[in-house]
């Protein structure tokens, strides 16, 4: 199934982000696309419609596949605890099994069964995190359960029937909108004007000071043994050895990219977004070190590989960004 979602992969990123004219006979199979759009879009509650108390953000996409979502969620929700909030997390939780009733994640939970990024989220930032296919559920799950300030929804712009006060879309400079059609026929989940009614929009790796994000690597833990060791020398340590860098990730390239931009000669392994490493497919990596990314460290089944390290990041979020968001909190951080 991997091998064939990889196949699937490509051929629609061909299709979506080059002159591929297989685009123009999917055309028609975006016309219901529209026009569920349009109708869901007409019925959602207006913003700043959610319970008294209780802020929700959205950091969604406006394009299908992977552009930094789950990273950008983890440094805010960082940002707001630093501060004092008392922070919430819901999610669809892909790739897991798929849950209509809430699911509250706990750090024990298989990446299986409640997805791989909500899992990353609870392990990185300790704050309830709640998977269900009804966002809105989740939401109201959330609040009924536990004390919240905010509610951070991982994906989610186009779940309509949840409230939410903020909305920050998240994309991918290089790539953009591809050939800006509708899904099937190109990459985007909503028409491009859907842009003028979000409260910010963030660029992986933009050339504008106030859309840019990136990704800086900071250390690197080895899964093994759980020791971290500075980035920096872990690059003076492998320089001129064999390394491979393996990931599920929906870009790919953005890992190895940020690998050999630190220096590192790698062999690349990719499989399918939100794919499994099994050992199986590490075992035919000759390499003595083996890096994956966070997300992918989640999904790796016991005993760990020796030869595994976790990439672990930062991501630098523009200061006009969280300058706009100050505005939105509430004027004094909670006390109890």
């Amino acid at each position: 199934m991997s091998a064939t979602r990889r196949v699937l992969e490509r051929v629609l990123n061909s299709i979506w982000y080059g002159r591929n004219a297989l685009s123009l006979l999917l055309i028609p199979l975006s016309w219901p696309v529209q026009w569920v759009v349009a109708r869901r879009r007409a019925r959602a509650p207006a913003k700043h419609s959610t319970p008294e108390g209780v802020s929700v953000w959205v950091i969604g996409g406006l394009t299908a596949g992977g552009t930094g979502k789950t990273p950008v969620l983890i440094a805010l929700g960082q940002w707001l605890i630093e501060r004092g909030y008392r922070v919430g997390v819901v999610s669809r939780g892909y790739g897991g099994a798929g849950h209509r009733e809430p699911h509250w994640v706990e750090d024990q939970d298989a990446a299986r069964v409640v997805g791989d990024e909500p899992l990353l989220v609870k392990q990185r930032l300790g704050v309830p995190v709640v998977v269900c296919s009804d966002r809105q559920r989740a939401v109201s799950d959330l609040i009924a359960r536990t004390h919240i300030d905010l509610v951070l929804s991982d994906d989610g712009m186009q779940h309509y029937a949840m409230p939410r006060d903020a909305e920050i879309v998240v994309l991918d400079a290089e790539r953009g909108f591809g050939n800006e059609r509708l899904l099937p026929a190109g990459p985007l989940r909503e028409p491009v004007d859907r842009l003028r009614s979000v409260d910010w929009i963030l660029e992986r790796n933009s050339a504008d000071a106030d859309r840019r994000f990136a990704y800086a690597p900071v250390s690197a833990l080895h899964m093994a043994t759980g020791r971290v060791q500075p980035w920096r020398e872990c690059v003076d340590e492998w320089l001129g050895q064999n390394v491979a860098a393996a990931t599920g990730l929906g870009q790919p390239r953005q890992f190895f990219d940020m690998l050999r931009g630190s220096g590192l000669s790698i062999r690349e392994h990719a499989v399918s977004d939100h794919g499994e490493l099994p050992q199986k497919q590490l075992d035919t990596l000759a390499e003595a070190v083996v890096l994956v990314t966070a997300k992918d460290a989640v999904k790796l089944a016991d005993p760990v590989d020796p030869r595994v390290w976790v990439v672990e990041i930062d991501v630098d979020l523009p200061p006009s960004l969280l300058n706009h968001l100050t505005g939105l909190l509430p004027a004094q951080a909670p006390t109890d």
